[in-house]
């Protein structure tokens, strides 16, 4: 039997997200997840996904907010949201979900204490209808890119 070469093991620090074609400096995004519902009897189990939840340092970018608003006021502005795993800063693409038709169902901005210096801190929570796990490209490059962003 031929050896095969062992694969080096993906980090989580290096990444990237687009919401719709426009890409953000994302601090964090929680874990994607299908689950089913084992509590029920099997004819009637569902499925679904948990909800996401992209963290970002504020600054005076009012964009995820403004997405935000547009849902509360009444408007289906749903989008593709894409999570691209890099190899390493800047490296290649080697993993990338697809939140199809994302919209985000909470908002957060940063809470204050005159007995810290934390970074303010903005959160959006996404539902979404379907999860997708595109297959990479080959030889598809990233734009360099700190850690993180």
């Amino acid at each position: 039997m031929p050896e095969r070469e062992l694969e080096a093991l993906l980090g989580t620090s290096h990444f990237r997200v687009l919401i719709g074609r426009e890409e953000l400096g994302i601090g964090e995004v929680t874990r994607l997840a299908s689950v089913t519902d084992l509590e029920v009897p099997p004819e009637e189990r569902g499925n679904r996904f948990e909800t996401v939840v992209l963290r970002r340092a504020l600054s005076r970018d009012t964009g995820l907010y403004d997405w935000r608003r547009s849902i509360v006021d009444g408007k289906n502005d749903r989008r593709p949201v894409t999570i691209h795993q890099l190899e390493g800063a800047g490296g290649r693409i080697v993993n990338s979900w697809r939140l199809v038709r994302a919209w985000p169902c909470r908002w957060s901005g940063p809470s204050f204490s005159a007995q810290a210096s934390d970074v303010a801190v903005e959160e959006l929570e996404l539902a979404f209808d379907d999860l997708v796990w595109l297959r990479p490209r080959q030889r598809q490059r990233s734009r360099p890119t700190t850690q993180g962003a």
